[in-house]
């Protein structure tokens, strides 16, 4: 039974109701509070803006002051060319009773002649402040230059004043004022803790500050404020100290200094909690009695509800439904309906009850069915594994060992080896049709779709079917357009279904037989036909020939043999490519016609050409083979050899790894079902030795399912060969390795 959805009760829904109410109240006080914030931060930006206008004035007044005693001590008499020593006195004394650090005079070129600093016939150092003393020789005006970081003095900043005579420069008379006299002005200002008011020169350094800090240029939000250019201005600023501030600033005209006081938004905003408290303690009250109110009123309606709800619960539970009497209609109506369901409800727990015991008793007769069979399905694939595995182990020696007496050339036992060769086929046959009905039985069989020349699939596969016709006539028939037919599908298990179709004509054919191969179009298909005037089939065979394990009737000898597996997977495997086989014959002895239909796609863009890798030809690789089958592995060994490859053998893992001392393979070959440790393992231990750090890996086994494949890759393999392997697949797997060494 599901759970009762969480809903709010009815006291909440009315306290709701009336809070409800209270939402304009509370929009307009917020409104009310974000005005009276934004006129708090108007008024601090604008109260910052005056002090730094009465501060910037305080410290004009200074400059001018010290202008206005240069002026007066540039009237001196002993100011000129022959009573500088005179001068020097005199303003040495000047220069004490003002506080200043040092009076410079410099001729009309800007080049210092006298320094009180230095006595009056010794060397005049020059101007450290070349820029405001260029300004004062090229406008005649007064100058205030900027501050520099003092020797033994500390910082100071000097105050130029040109010395006009008849109209012409005759001197520039300097005063070097230390900070000090200009932060006085600012420490006068009484500002909360969290304020600031500092002083710049025209170039942005600090000349004063309330709060010392390390930083002598202003904050990068102040900077911003300042680049506006204007002669004044406030905003919002961010102080060195990451204090949030209203700032105003105030620019010199005489000087270009700039004066800038920052009030902190926590002094702008403190009136404002009082007025904040008030009025969430008025929407607080307001609340209170929201909710009083709904539970004065809701209790009138709570009690039947109530009522109703014990009602429900003896519903739910199959217990008999009482409802005492209602006072609201609406829900006395409800109450009614609770009581029909309670009697149809037992009337349906009556019917319910009957029905669970049936389902029960069916369900568990289901279950362990479906268990037998997955069972027995488990058990099917492990054997069908197990069984092709140990086929596989004894098949691939013996097609080897084939391969290479074909090699030698030995004519005498030629007719004996292509009977074994014929056999041994047969065999590999009939192990990968086991195993392939396994695998498209467990929907495990993957492949790998891409555009595919169907012309070029027909042609391999007649060549693959002439060595084996004997007297039998065979027509490859090609419609003129094949060569403009293309599908979608794995070519091995295209090729797979083409030669079980041909191998099974060739089975039910005449010895002096006729069998035929067409390619056509019919629509947006192509048509496969595999046709021959052997036995052929009756209705009742056609009407079956494709189920697994089914075979059309043979006497006692069993002429044809064969598992019936081939047309069961030629299918399975079109229907997997999207289309569609269908089986046609005139009766016995009027032949038999397999016609197969794959949709067409397409033709690609014109393919780039492998490029042919002719410095490969012809190199031998160094190779090294592990299996504990000494067979196998002797035969691979003899045809890699003969094949010009330098081969090194191991029986056993341990065996294998000692070899890797003293020889660098550029190919291992692995099997995988090896003693005390598998090929997975030793494949990682040849990858960790100095010698088979980059050695190509390949697995040979004889388990071939899609798992099996992924697990030799994830293992590290390169490539996956299942046993037997054809002496072919050996080689070519021999020649990639040594392509990508």
């Amino acid at each position: 039974m599901k759970p009762a959805s969480t809903g709010s009760p009815l006291r909440l829904r009315l306290f709701l109701l009336a809070a409800s109410g209270l939402v304009p109240l509370a929009l307009v006080a917020i409104a009310v509070l974000g005005y009276l914030a934004g006129e708090r931060g108007r008024h601090a930006q604008t109260s910052a803006l005056t002090v730094s206008r009465a501060l910037g004035t305080a410290v004009d007044a200074e400059l001018r002051a010290t202008m206005s005693v240069l002026d007066s001590l540039a009237a001196a008499s002993e100011l000129q060319p022959g009573r500088l020593p005179e001068f020097h006195a005199l303003a040495r004394r000047v220069a004490t009773s003002q506080g200043w650090r040092a009076v410079l005079v410099a001729d009309a070129g800007g080049r210092p002649v006298l320094s009180t600093q230095v006595e009056p016939d010794a060397p005049v150092p020059g101007p450290s402040d070349q820029q405001s003393m260029a300004r004062a020789v090229a406008t005649r005006q007064p100058v205030v230059g900027r501050v520099l970081p003092g020797g033994r003095g500390g910082t100071a900043f000097a105050v130029r004043v040109p010395v006009l005579r008849h109209g012409e420069l005759a001197f520039v008379l300097s005063a070097v004022l230390p900070v000090e006299r200009v932060a006085s002005v600012v420490q006068r200002q009484r500002l909360n803790q969290t304020s600031v008011v500092a002083v710049f020169d025209h170039t942005g350094t600090r000349v004063a500050r309330s709060q010392q800090h390390a930083s002598a240029r202003p904050s990068p939000s102040l900077q911003a404020l300042l680049d506006t250019g204007a002669a004044e201005g406030s905003g919002p600023t961010r102080t060195l100290e990451g204090r949030f501030s209203h700032t105003g600033f105030s620019r010199l005209p005489a000087s270009g200094w700039v004066v800038a006081t920052g009030i902190s938004t926590d002094e702008a905003d403190s009136g404002l909690l009082g007025v904040l408290g008030a009025v969430g303690a008025g929407l607080l009250a307001s609340l209170g009695l929201s909710a009083f109110l709904a539970w004065y009123f809701a209790r009138g309606v709570t009690e039947p509800i109530l009522a109703l709800k014990a009602a429900a619960s003896a519903l739910g539970r199959g217990e008999p439904v009482q409802v005492p009497p209602l006072g609201i209609a609406e829900l006395r109506e409800v109450a009614t309906a609770l009581e029909t369901a309670c009697a149809d409800g037992e009337r349906a727990a009556r019917e319910r009850r009957a029905a669970e015991v049936e389902r029960e008793a069916l369900l568990a007769r289901a279950t362990e069915a479906l268990r037998l069979a997955k069972e027995a399905g488990r058990s099917k694939d492990e054997f069908l594994a197990m069984l092709g595995h140990e086929l596989r182990n004894p098949l691939a020696p013996m097609a080897t060992a084939l391969h290479l007496m074909a090699r030698k050339g030995d004519e005498r036992t030629r007719a004996e080896r292509e009977v074994m060769q014929r056999q041994v086929a047969h065999m590999r046959r009939l192990v990968d049709d086991l195993l392939d009905v396994s695998r498209i039985t467990a929907q495990r069989l993957t492949m790998q779709f891409r555009p595919l020349p169907l012309a070029d699939l027909v042609r391999h596969a007649a060549q693959g079917v002439e060595p084996a016709l004997d007297e039998r006539r065979f027509a490859l028939q090609l419609a003129p357009d094949a060569l403009d037919l293309w599908v979608s599908g794995d070519e091995v298990r295209l090729g797979q279904v083409l030669a079980n179709l041909l191998g099974n004509a060739l089975k039910f054919s005449r010895p002096d037989g006729q069998l035929a191969l067409r390619l056509r179009r019919d629509g947006d298909c192509a048509e496969i036909e595999v046709a021959d005037d052997g036995l052929g089939m009756p209705p009742q065979v056609l009407e079956h020939v494709f189920e697994l394990f089914y075979q059309a009737p043979q006497g006692a000898d069993r002429p044809f043999g064969g598992l019936g597996l081939g047309l069961a997977i030629v299918r399975s495997l079109v229907h997997m490519h999207g289309g569609s086989v269908r089986a046609l014959s005139g009766g016995p002895g009027k032949g038999s016609a397999f016609v197969v239909r794959l949709p067409l796609v397409p033709p690609p863009g014109t393919a780039r050409a492998n490029e042919v890798q002719g410095e490969l030809a012809g190199t031998g690789a160094r190779v090294l083979l592990v299996d504990d089958n000494q067979d196998a592995a002797d035969t691979a060994a003899a045809l890699l050899e003969i094949s010009g490859h330098e081969v090194r053998v191991a029986y056993e893992p341990m065996a294998a790894l000692a070899m890797l001392d003293h020889f660098q393979p550029q190919v291992a070959v692995l099997d995988i079902g090896l003693p005390t440790i598998s090929g997975y393992e030793l494949a990682a231990r040849v990858r960790a030795h100095g010698n088979g750090a980059a050695c190509h890996l390949v697995a040979l086994t004889g388990y071939g399912t899609a798992a099996d494949v992924e697990r030799a890759r994830a293992a590290g393999f390169h490539q996956h060969l299942v046993k037997p392997a054809a002496p072919e697949a050996l080689l070519d797997a021999i020649e990639q390795g040594l392509a990508r060494s």
